[in-house]
């Protein structure tokens, strides 16, 4: 199966797969809290155990307490002071969002990919920057490239993860503050977000910013930010510069929709929750930067929402998370009542969905939202975990979970 060459391959290198980084339990991501779960021995942490790592490969200190993986975008050359420090983005609906009229955009920076930007490449590059034996990162020694038949199947792998069709807003949302939430989002004087954020994906609104226009980088302000955390350690951070080499200070736009159940965010892992993401954009750091500034020119002003706005921002983007969570919840569940299903296959399933449930739980719960939704996503939970550890009963303890989850989505939104 070609996940599993996502996650256990090693390429001959220092134990990591893409899967170290990327692991289903986390959404294809890591934080801080996840990070602090792993066994000491984890792959994660060789440049606490293998000597050849020891320097300038990782910063232990940032990894653990931020999630902060070391970059060297701009080259091997001096891996002691060129390097940046980055959070791990997750690779969900990839399909949606690498695309733009400039080319491919990968990583943070819309250049984490080495020569074409593509997926492919974007494998490459993990694996000399993030697989070696040693920092001389020599192919053949220190790790072996992936084949052409590999970085196939591992764009295929990557491309299904998640949604393959964007939302198609407005949706008609049951909860008053999501709803209202909803209607700032798209209003071009008011919230201003679906002009980068079309659909909240990762995609310009083509009526503003021209038809083709893709997943696009901007200059948001957020690296001006005062008191980051990494800062505050004392430990070295260099500016992190963007796009290209040298850097032109800009990031690539990510989707919303998987926003919620995937933090922290921006590149630098600067901001813990989804209501602080939002109200970075009534900052002075946003409103006063490159993008801050053409916003102002476009439409007259700067973004200022009321603290009531931001939450029911905020809101929106953590009901939409939960509908993709349940999405994904039902496909899973459906998944692993297929005749050719292995039991292996059957289990992974089914602790994907546990996952995609607990996540739903999680984010609506976090922002005070739709406990009677939580109710039966907490009904559906226990269902799917009780599937894990019964060999009997499986078809109807499945189909009574879907229920519980249609109940569910049923709260969150008017369904046909």
């Amino acid at each position: 199966m070609i996940e599993a060459l996502f996650f256990n391959e090693t390429f001959n290198g220092n134990g990591r797969t893409c899967g170290t980084c990327h692991p289903f339990t986390g959404n294809f991501t890591l934080n801080a809290e996840d990070i602090a779960a792993l066994p000491n021995d984890d792959p994660l942490f060789v440049a606490e155990f293998n000597p050849n790592l020891s320097s300038n490969f990782e910063n232990p200190t940032l990894m653990r307490q931020f999630g902060l993986i070391v970059e060297n975008l701009d080259g091997f050359g001096d891996l002691a002071n060129v390097f940046t420090m980055r959070g791990i983005p997750h690779t969900l609906g990839l399909r949606l969002s690498i695309d733009s009229r400039d080319g491919p955009r990968t990583g943070w920076s819309g250049d984490g990919a080495p020569g074409d930007g593509t997926l492919r490449s974007f494998a490459i590059g993990a694996v000399i920057q993030h697989f070696p034996l040693s920092t001389n990162r020599q192919a053949g020694v220190d790790f072996r490239l992936p084949t052409e038949d590999e970085l196939d199947a591992m764009e295929a792998f990557q491309l299904s993860l998640g949604r393959q069709e964007e939302l198609a807003l407005p949706l008609p949302l049951k909860g008053v503050v999501a709803l209202r939430g909803q209607e700032i989002f798209n209003d071009g004087a008011l919230g201003k977000c679906s002009a980068c954020h079309f659909n909240a994906g990762a995609n310009a609104n083509p009526a503003i910013l021209g038809p083709g226009a893709g997943n696009l980088n901007f200059n948001t302000g957020v690296a001006d930010l005062p008191d980051q955390p990494a800062d505050l350690t004392g430990e070295l951070v260099p500016p992190d510069d963007g796009l290209g080499s040298p850097g032109d200070g800009t990031f690539n736009t990510p989707t919303l929709v998987e926003a919620a159940d995937t933090s922290p965010f921006f590149h630098d892992n600067s901001v813990e929750t989804i209501e602080g993401a939002v109200a970075f954009y009534n900052s002075d750091a946003f409103n006063n930067s490159p993008s801050g500034q053409v916003l102002v020119r476009a439409t007259g002003s700067g973004i200022d929402l009321e603290v009531t706005q931001v939450i029911a921002v905020a809101a929106f983007l953590r009901v939409i998370n939960a509908l993709e969570n349940i999405r994904q919840s039902l496909e899973l569940l459906d998944q692993s009542t297929w005749i050719e299903a292995s039991k292996d296959m059957r289990r992974d399933l089914l602790t994907q969905a546990v996952h995609e449930t607990d996540d739903a739980i999680m984010v609506l719960t976090g922002g005070g939202l739709h406990p009677a939704a939580v109710t039966h996503l907490r009904a559906a939970l226990k269902l799917t975990q009780e599937v894990l550890h019964k060999h009997s009963k499986r078809g109807a303890l499945i189909q009574q979970a879907k229920a519980e989850h249609e109940q569910a989505r049923g709260k969150l939104i008017e369904t046909p």
